[in-house]
């Protein structure tokens, strides 16, 4: 028998790759965040959201090097110390006290990248916090629901205003997947009252997309008839074929049967719309804040957005990360994160059902209607000089405790003339 060794340096013909490396932990993590430990399931994600083909044992050896662990391998090597600051720590950042067990265990997931038992949440939250189990109530009347059954992503978007923050001056508008439940985005706009505006961001996402759903609902407020006419408009030019009177491109409901967009309203609230209220007011009850000076108010214009706009991307990537819990009777998806339902609709038996459109014909609409200059709280002379400032602070993130000190410090330096 030859004892010669044909590769006497150890080497294979795979080349380390480390931008491919670095992009391959970075989806992992990413993954572990929204508390996936399927190597099955991560091994098909990475495949559709990245082009990374990977086996789910691959997937196992590389988590298990990067020590992304369960809940049960994380308890063996945390202190329990740790694991109640963890959760307390979450605590101390909702006010208004309305996380539950399951969305304060995916919040530790998704802000720390550590994933623990249910069950030792629950414990220390009762230790903890017992009252907050006793705040949250229903808020809204039982409306008879009809069950929908979706063929597939894009093949509805369910659109809606959320006035909650108006209180403060920033209202919202989002676009949800009708299928999946996901946020597909959510902006805070100077107004979700005023037609073009609403049409401009619907031809953001279809730019984004690079296509259009096969039908758009909304509620029926005058601030939709610009839109209605888009998406009749973009469904006739380029999918004349379908049948606009058996499926209408745009249909109108009212807002309690519109619900795969109006359903966000209340987690949106109760995470983070009523936290941020809060910190609004406790700038004016503090004196940090005076809306009559003209000065005050142009900065806070630039710099509120800025951090509502960063929780609003923040919650809409926590929600959709958030696993939905299972119901069996239930068309569509379930027991699965919304991201997971939209990535991969064949485990639920949808299909894409995204309308291919000239994106070049969408750019130009988009700058007909005057750019993002149409959502803009600033002028681009101010953004920009409050944008120097601001990077000279080196702030990491605006946060609601920070935020009327990163105001306080930016004022005088915006505006010299104040000192």
């Amino acid at each position: 028998m030859s004892s010669y060794n044909r590769n006497p340096k150890g080497k294979n013909q795979h080349k380390y790759d480390e931008v491919f490396e670095l992009r391959l932990e970075a989806a992992l993590r990413g993954y572990h965040c929204e508390l996936k430990t399927s190597n099955d399931e991560i091994s098909q994600l990475l495949k559709v959201d990245y082009d990374i083909d990977k086996s789910a044992s691959t997937v196992k050896r590389r988590r298990k090097d990067l020590g992304l662990t369960g809940g049960a391998a994380t308890m063996k090597k945390m202190a329990r110390s740790d694991v109640v600051q963890l959760v307390l720590g979450k605590i101390d950042k909702d006010p208004a006290k309305q996380m539950g067990v399951r969305t304060l265990r995916a919040k530790v997931a998704f802000q720390d990248s550590v994933i623990l038992p249910r069950k030792i949440v629950w414990e220390i939250m009762q230790e903890h916090d017992k009252d907050s189990f006793a705040l949250p109530e229903p808020t809204a009347k039982k409306v008879f629901r009809v069950a929908k059954y979706p063929i597939g992503i894009h093949q509805r978007w369910s659109c809606d205003g959320h006035d909650k923050m108006y209180k403060i001056g920033y209202p919202i508008w989002a676009i949800v997947d009708d299928a999946t439940g996901k946020i597909l985005k959510a902006w805070v706009v100077p107004s979700n009252r005023i037609g073009d505006i609403i049409g401009y961001l619907y031809l953001c996402l279809v730019e984004e997309f690079k296509g259009m759903p096969i039908q758009t609902t909304t509620d029926c407020g005058s601030e939709t008839t610009l839109l209605y006419g888009i998406v009749n408009t973009l469904r006739d030019t380029y999918h004349s074929d379908i049948d606009s009177v058996e499926v209408p491109p745009h249909v109108y409901l009212r807002s309690v049967h519109n619900i795969s967009v109006e359903r966000q309203w209340l987690r949106l609230r109760l995470d983070f719309g009523d936290n941020c209220v809060i910190a609004s007011n406790n700038g004016v009850a503090k004196g940090y804040y005076n809306s009559q000076d003209p000065e005050q108010y142009e900065l806070s214009q630039w710099l509120w957005p800025r951090f509502i706009q960063a929780g609003l991307d923040e919650y809409a990537a926590f929600r959709n990360s958030v696993k939905m819990r299972k119901q069996s009777d239930k068309p569509g998806p379930s027991a699965m994160s919304r991201n997971t339902a939209f990535s991969l609709p064949e485990k639920w038996g949808g299909r894409n059902c995204l309308l291919p459109v000239d994106v070049d014909v969408i750019a130009q609409m988009k700058r007909d209607m005057s750019g993002d200059a149409l959502i803009a709280f600033s002028t681009p002379e101010f953004a920009a000089r409050a944008q120097i400032v601001y990077d000279s602070l080196h702030i990491q993130k605006l946060t609601e405790e920070n935020i009327w000190h990163v105001f306080l410090a930016m004022l005088p330096v915006v505006f010299p003339q104040r000192v």
